[in-house]
């Protein structure tokens, strides 16, 4: 759980301190003062943190909406934001950036932003968002994020460089969470890919006598990762804190990872996949198991999670990847192509399809591209020998046997979205009706919701789902808001 800022009343301005230096009893004291108006709602709302970081997330929950429903101010939409399920946490928060101009609050709300989208597993877009609660300098929380997700999701910084920012953050001083708790942590993931793992162990230790126990299930897969076999002591103290189910999963997975237990972490997995999604990829890793997420991940993120070569596994839905690293959108064009027509292709439909014109001279450069990568592709017709395994094809077989579930997991961005091929802009649009049509076919909740966060500005799915939410579900008020909007940005 991590800190925050703004600006609010003296009151609360000083437990907004206090909370960032992890001195929680301190700041839990100066909230018992009730106050007036948004300054109200904004005290349920850090009282609710407080509660969060005792390990007591039902009642942040609580809170939190209570206090968006009194005031919706950056700083308690920040926590509604927290407070929720990632998704809808997510969609919350991106309303209310759309809403505010003010560079404090945009800092605020994309922080948090940040934090929902990685637990998502949307790592590049996490980073973007930390990226801007950095700029607009808010927090030492923002910098952390920030060289969290840099090293997740991409290989700059250089290791120096993050190090020279975080160590300073690290030597604070050794109150019970906070900033100087999560420097820490990172401190001993940096000290670790350096390859010195003496130190990079004492940072951890240090981490785990500072932290508050409600927060020992939350470390337990780091500790996993950086203790090996002497993380038995840490993950017995973190057992009697794992009371709610998504911290359970955290903890069955450190102890599957401890125990090299696949099963264990592969049970552990789909609920992970909703709500922590960052330690999903650690689980994956381990497993060696294929997945659209891991394509989120830089190099020096794998090894940051759990040391694995990657598969050979074709990410096509979003930005294309190629055993976990990009591929040149024209060879994934190609390798879309050639995966969808099994039979194969004539070499002037398969350019045709690929260029709009039968540019024959260009195929075969880019057929020998593919074949360099390793991928077999015979000619007349031009066909994949031994296809890889791809998120598309997994997408397909999902859909057609009427796993919606399923789809929507995989569905994570359009088909090649910056693609102009003629070929693929007709297999995208084709791809997104169809799972489109099956969804509001089926009409179920979860189902609409999931595709409404896919594609995002789609007015006719969000009508769809704000039908059929109940009034008590904590989403309605998001997907009033989207409606609107889109709404009066369409004219209708």
């Amino acid at each position: 759980m991590g800190p925050l800022g703004g600006s609010v009343g003296d009151t609360l301005a000083q437990a907004l301190v206090l909370l960032e230096e992890g001195k929680d009893r301190e700041a839990e004291a100066l909230l018992l003062t009730p106050q007036e108006g948004p300054l109200e709602a904004e005290r349920l709302a850090l009282l609710g943190f407080v509660e969060a970081r005792k390990g007591n997330l039902r009642a942040y929950r609580a809170l939190a909406l209570e206090a968006a429903r009194r005031a919706q101010t950056p700083l308690t939409l920040y926590h509604l934001g927290l407070a929720l399920p990632p998704r809808a946490g997510a969609l919350a928060l991106e309303e209310a950036l759309r809403r505010t101009e003010d560079p404090q609050a945009q800092g605020r709300l994309a922080l948090a932003l940040a934090r929902a989208l990685r637990r998502l597993g949307r790592l590049r877009e996490a980073l973007d968002y930390a990226a801007l609660a950095h700029a607009r300098g808010f927090t030492p929380s923002a910098l952390l994020e920030w060289a969290w997700l840099s090293l997740l999701a991409a290989e700059e910084p250089s290791l120096p460089d993050l190090l020279r920012q975080v160590e300073p953050l690290s030597l604070r001083g050794s109150a019970r969470g906070g900033a100087g708790l999560y420097a820490r942590l990172l401190m001993a993931h940096l000290r670790l890919l350096q390859g010195e793992e003496p130190t990079a162990r004492a940072y951890l230790r240090k981490a785990l006598e500072e932290a508050p126990l409600p927060a020992l299930p939350y470390l337990a897969p780091a500790g996993v990762r950086l203790l090996g076999k002497e993380a038995l002591p840490f993950l017995q103290a973190a057992r009697p804190w794992a009371k709610e189910p998504p911290v359970q999963a955290l903890l069955a997975l450190a102890q599957g990872l401890y125990r090299g237990d696949g099963e264990g972490v592969a049970g552990a997995l789909p609920l992970l996949l909703e709500e922590a999604a960052e330690e999903a990829m650690r689980g994956l890793l381990f497993l060696g198991r294929p997945h659209p997420l891991l394509g989120e991940l830089s190099k020096r993120g794998q090894e940051f999670l759990w040391p694995a070569s990657p598969s050979a596994h074709f990410q096509a839905l979003g930005e294309p990847r190629l055993g976990g690293r990009p591929l040149p959108l024209r060879q994934a064009e190609l390798l879309v192509l050639l995966l969808v027509r099994k039979e194969g292709w004539r070499g002037e439909d398969l350019a045709q399809a690929l260029y709009g014109e039968p540019n024959l001279g260009a195929l075969k450069a880019l057929l020998h591209r593919l074949r360099e990568k390793g991928l077999r592709v015979s000619p007349s017709p031009y066909r994949l020998e031994t296809p890889p395994p791809s998120d598309l094809s997994a997408f397909l077989r999902a859909l057609s046997r009427g796993d919606l579930e399923e789809a929507l997991a995989l569905y994570r961005g359009p088909l090649l979205p910056q693609s102009q091929a003629p070929g693929v802009e007709a297999l995208r649009l084709e791809l997104e009706e169809a799972l489109k049509q099956a969804v509001l076919a089926q009409g179920e909740v979860e189902s609409l919701f999931l595709l409404a966060e896919r594609l995002g500005e789609d007015l006719e799915v969000w009508e769809a789902l704000l039908e059929r939410l109940p009034p008590e579900d904590p989403r309605l008020p998001i997907a009033r808001a989207r409606v609107a909007r889109l709404r009066r940005e369409y004219g209708v």
